[in-house]
């Protein structure tokens, strides 16, 4: 491991410890260091946009974080599978508001299921793999 993917990748556990204890903003600076000091570092671009989009509600800011991971790892199911996920989570929020939301919900709801697919294709661990089936069926059941 080289000096930097080492620095990057304290920055990402200490994101990880403060996340852990609750210091939501402090870990999103921490993950954001990580970037910067390896700005290909596909964990720490999964991390802080999974936790922007689940933990600030910040669609619009995490969603790239996450299509920039999956850019970085294209053979990764994890990161596909954490892509797709948020899509889902996104597509629901954005349902349920009374306002205009800024993305289509049905738009990424396909989104979604295009790339739990893309997960299920590349053959994850068996319990990544149900979890994707899972909630791909739901996905598909809700787009009917």
């Amino acid at each position: 491991m080289t000096s930097r993917e080492e620095e990057a990748s304290q920055h990402l556990k200490r994101a990880h410890v403060l996340h852990s204890n609750h210091r939501v903003d402090e870990a999103i600076a921490e993950a954001r260091a990580a970037i910067e000091v390896l700005p290909d570092y596909v964990e720490a671009f999964t991390y802080l946009g999974t936790t922007l989009i689940t933990r600030r509600l910040r669609f619009h800011d995490g969603l790239p974080y996450l299509e920039r991971a999956v850019e970085l790892a294209p053979n990764d199911a994890g990161v596909h599978y954490s892509l797709g996920w948020c899509y889902e989570f996104v597509a629901y929020r954005l349902e349920k508001q009374a306002s205009m939301p800024y993305r289509d919900p049905i738009e990424l709801y396909e989104l979604a299921a295009r790339e739990l697919q893309h997960s299920i294709d590349l053959d994850p661990e068996p319990g990544l793999k149900a979890d994707a089936e899972d909630l791909l069926e739901s996905i598909r059941a809700r787009l009917e």
